[in-house]
């Protein structure tokens, strides 16, 4: 997979040089030269576009911008998304925005998935964007909302190890990426409690192409789980008192 990195120069920012040439197949080539730019911020959830695309080896050009430069309110960025949010797509002419827009678009074009397959992708991708994204992040929902979400997600992953069976899909990235978000946000949450949601979780972070933050969230966790257990985490274990 080829994947590019640019910062984009929009109006008042000085124009950035252009990359040198990279070096691919004439196949690749014809591909790169009609990547899919995906605009985006470390800040954003523009990793979780990332994922899939890396899952599905589609060669993308990764444009990020600089929000305190206002980039994201330009109107060559406008034109793209019109809320000046990110992350947002292009794909050849057409302009995308919304993670799970871009997922979904991305499933149906490039995932090979049959009718039945995308219901599901579309089912999942929702229910994270809307209903566990405000379980977990709306704070007047967390208290109630978030131990029946995560509840219910252990019952299902208990009978199979991705959410539409045995094969890992883009369902698993939407979703995946909100239950590994809950280390960044809520390092002192125990999830363990939550057996298969946890196992489910280190198995989406093993993954080759997870993005390196869930990974390095998931480490922190399994070290404060290993602390919370008695056991010492890694450090302790290593330097602690003999």
């Amino acid at each position: 997979m080829q994947t590019l990195r640019t910062r984009q120069p929009f109006a008042g920012t000085t124009r950035a040089r252009a990359p040198a040439p990279v070096r691919v197949s004439r196949a690749t080539a014809v591909s790169v030269q009609a990547a899919i730019k995906l605009y985006t911020n470390p800040g954003s959830r523009g990793k979780i576009a990332e994922w899939y695309l890396a899952e599905l080896a589609v060669p993308h050009e990764l444009v990020l911008l600089d929000m305190r430069k206002g980039e994201h309110k330009s109107p060559q960025f406008l034109a793209i998304n019109p809320f000046g949010k990110v992350p947002a797509m292009t794909d050849g002419d057409l302009p995308i925005f919304e993670s799970g827009a871009i997922l979904l678009h991305l499933a149906n074009k490039y995932g090979k998935l049959s009718a039945d397959e995308l219901g599901t992708a579309a089912q999942w991708t929702l229910f994270a964007n809307s209903t566990l994204s405000d379980a977990f992040f709306n704070a007047s929902q967390r208290g109630t909302q978030m131990p029946v979400m995560l509840s219910s997600l252990n019952a299902i992953l208990s009978q199979k190890a991705y959410l539409a069976g045995d094969k890992f899909t883009v369902g698993d990235i939407a979703v995946g990426s909100y239950l590994l978000y809950l280390p960044l946000f809520f390092p002192d949450l125990d999830l363990t409690k939550y057996e298969h949601v946890w196992d489910y979780m280190q198995r989406l972070a093993a993954r080759p192409t997870c993005p390196a933050p869930y990974k390095e969230a998931m480490e922190g966790a399994l070290e404060a789980a290993a602390q919370r257990q008695g056991g010492g985490g890694v450090m302790s274990k290593l330097f602690g008192k003999r």
